[in-house]
């Protein structure tokens, strides 16, 4: 057996001694960095759960407004319709009232009557001009 000395003895001890510390500080540094990505790893989850619920949104957002154009369109397609019917009333409307035979009671129906011919044909009588 090889006797170790002292000196040998010592620096084997202190290099131990070395070890344990550098060990022990790695320790400490794969702990923090760990913590670290740990912590990064929570808040990309946060970041991704709060993309998907506005994702989400969005989509019902678009779905509505998808539907209230659907609508739009639907009732843009329906207006010539619309206009033409309201005119061939009011057009009906018109040659109704037009076409009414002539009532010898109603005052106000043989003035406007009256009115009408003499503005169109007639010359003014002197009722009309004064």
């Amino acid at each position: 057996m090889t006797r170790v000395s002292t000196s040998e003895a010592d620096e084997y001890k202190r290099l131990k001694a070395q070890e344990g510390q550098t060990a022990k500080r790695a320790e400490g540094n794969i702990s923090r960095h760990i913590a670290g990505v740990l912590k990064t790893q929570n808040i990309m989850y946060d970041m991704v759960s709060d993309l998907n619920e506005r994702g989400e949104d969005m989509e019902k957002r678009i779905a509505l407004l998808e539907t209230k154009l659907e609508t739009l369109l639907t009732n843009l397609q329906a207006l010539p319709g619309l206009i033409s019917q309201v005119i061939n009333q009011q057009h009906r409307d018109f040659l109704e009232v037009q076409l009414q035979p002539y009532d010898k009671h109603s005052p106000e129906r043989s003035q406007s009557v009256s009115r009408r011919r003499s503005s169109s044909t007639a010359p003014p009588t002197s009722s009309e001009s004064s």
